[in-house]
């Protein structure tokens, strides 16, 4: 494999509506807050280009991180440093009229759309979560939606009744301009914080870090003031879906790769073998777990990696590397490490979180991490996950991936099914390039393995074209473009009064 992505797709900056850089210095100083809700966020968001883009501005900012992770010191410290304050992120537990109101409100998001994954995610909840009064719930719900009432309409029955008071002191202290999120409303933490800055009147801005956000949740994203997404399929669903503005969204890139284009060098395969055991001489298969939400039973494919192994259908002893999903669990695996064959490994930093923030959403990859990721995905012969974000990673790189897609369980129906995923809108440029083999058995998986193994090129056509249609740029400058922009609008934005 090669030991950098070497596709170039675009070259640089102007994209969507560009408008002239605008200089902070005709500006008062400004004040924005920036929303860090889970782990992964911690490395998009404040180790990275989109930070220092704002830090180097002359004047700069003042940020104050709102996080549930503001009792982690070691995050607090290196924020501190920069001089960027971090504060506790909370969110009470939403009331019943704000649970109705969601429900009604996804419920209303899937009529509108008619999207096949929206559909599917609603299906899997009902058969997930059963109690006695669903069906009456079902039912009040269809009549509801029936209602003259659009989704603005709702989302502002939702604006109302979402107890944001906790946020008052926070707001009246700091007065922000401008308020950056990282999901758009996704996790629940952020919903009563985007309606907080709506009540107190400041303009909000989210930024989408995930390619499936938009077309693949039964949960509507919040009407944010702008949004930034990677690439033009994701602004034209924010149009067609949302019902942003076009002017509204701006194209910035992907930024969590942008660590892969950024120039960096990344370690090499000897040391990446060399730091788990592994001998760079021999193939390498690795496999990136999925948490139990995902599919249930991910050590069984380990059990089937490790047979074929055994049994030398992967020729010239093969190796196994397990990487651990951040939301799945060590010690699942750990009876597979034998420290010849198989090697187990969760690559990420657990931070202290606050009380009601799930301790799955606690780990966070470091800079070095996130180095050793793009080793992992450059040096790696085969890719093996679950139809995960990782595909169009390993596209980067031109490594070949197997997509896992089939059950222990035979015959669920498709909503409790893996191959659910490969119906989703957002998955479909993988499935109509022919990026990944999507394996439908246990023997399919060793073969497909096998092949790739035999010829590494296979599939390369594909992989290029998933590449291309998912990064709109591959120059590293996601985070200085995202950068950018919050500072054009922090020039733009009046002052903030205080909230009352």
């Amino acid at each position: 494999m090669s030991a950098a992505p070497t596709l170039v797709v675009r070259a640089a900056p102007a994209l969507g509506h560009p408008s002239p850089p605008v200089s902070l210095d005709a500006a008062p100083w400004r004040t924005m807050f920036l929303s860090v809700p889970a782990g992964h966020h911690v490395a998009d968001l404040t180790r990275g280009s989109f930070l220092r883009a704002l830090l180097d501005a002359q004047p700069r900012p003042r940020i104050v991180v709102l996080s549930p992770f503001a009792s982690d010191p070691q995050l607090v410290s290196e924020l501190e440093r920069q001089d960027v304050r971090c504060v506790p992120m909370f969110a009470p537990p939403p009331s019943l009229g704000a649970r109705v109101v969601d429900s009604i409100l996804s419920e209303r998001f899937l009529l509108e759309s008619r999207l096949r994954a929206v559909r599917i995610q609603r299906d899997r909840a009902r058969l997930m979560e059963k109690w006695r009064g669903r069906g009456a719930l079902i039912a009040l719900k269809a009549a509801v939606c029936r209602l003259p009432v659009s989704r603005r309409g709702w989302f502002r029955v939702a604006q109302r009744i979402t107890d944001v008071s906790g946020y008052r002191t926070l707001f009246q202290t700091h007065r922000p301009d401008l308020l950056v999120t990282a999901t758009a409303g996704f996790l629940p933490i952020e919903v009563p914080l985007i309606y907080a800055a709506k009540r107190f009147g400041v303009p909000q801005m989210g930024v989408d870090l995930g390619w499936d956000n938009l077309s693949s949740k039964y949960h509507t994203v919040l009407p944010v003031d702008q949004l930034a997404v990677w690439n033009e399929t994701m602004r034209d669903e924010a149009v067609r879906y949302h019902g942003f503005r076009a002017d509204h969204v701006r194209v910035t890139g992907a930024l969590p790769f942008d660590a892969y284009f950024g120039g960096e060098p990344i370690p090499t395969r000897a040391e990446l073998c060399a730091s788990v055991g592994a001998d760079p001489a021999r193939p390498l298969v690795t496999l990136a777990t999925a948490p139990a939400l995902v599919y249930p039973t991910t050590d069984r494919v380990v059990e089937i990696l490790v047979r074929a192994i055994d049994e030398g259908a992967f020729g010239n002893e093969a190796q196994l590397l397990v990487r651990v999903h951040p939301r799945d669990h060590v010690d699942l695996y750990s009876r597979f490490h034998d420290g010849r064959h198989v090697f187990v490994e969760k690559p990420f930093q657990q931070l202290e979180w606050s009380h009601g923030s799930p301790e799955l959403d606690s780990f966070t990859p470091g800079t070095e991490d996130r180095r050793r990721l793009a080793a992992t995905l450059a040096h790696s012969d085969v890719i093996v996950n679950f139809a995960s974000t990782t595909t169009v990673e390993a596209a980067l790189f031109d490594t070949p991936v197997v997509n896992i897609g089939f059950d222990e369980t035979p015959d669920l129906p498709l909503p409790l099914s893996i191959t659910r995923y490969y119906q989703f809108e957002h998955y479909q440029p993988v499935v109509e390039t022919g990026a990944a083999h999507v394996a439908v058995s246990a023997i399919d998986l060793v073969r497909a393995v096998a092949r790739y193994l035999a010829d590494p090129a296979r599939d390369g056509v594909g992989r290029r074209a998933l590449a291309r249609r998912c990064c709109a740029f591959t120059d590293g400058q996601a985070g200085a473009r995202l950068g950018q922009w919050v500072l054009d609008t922090l020039a733009a934005t009046p002052p903030a009064g205080a909230p009352s």
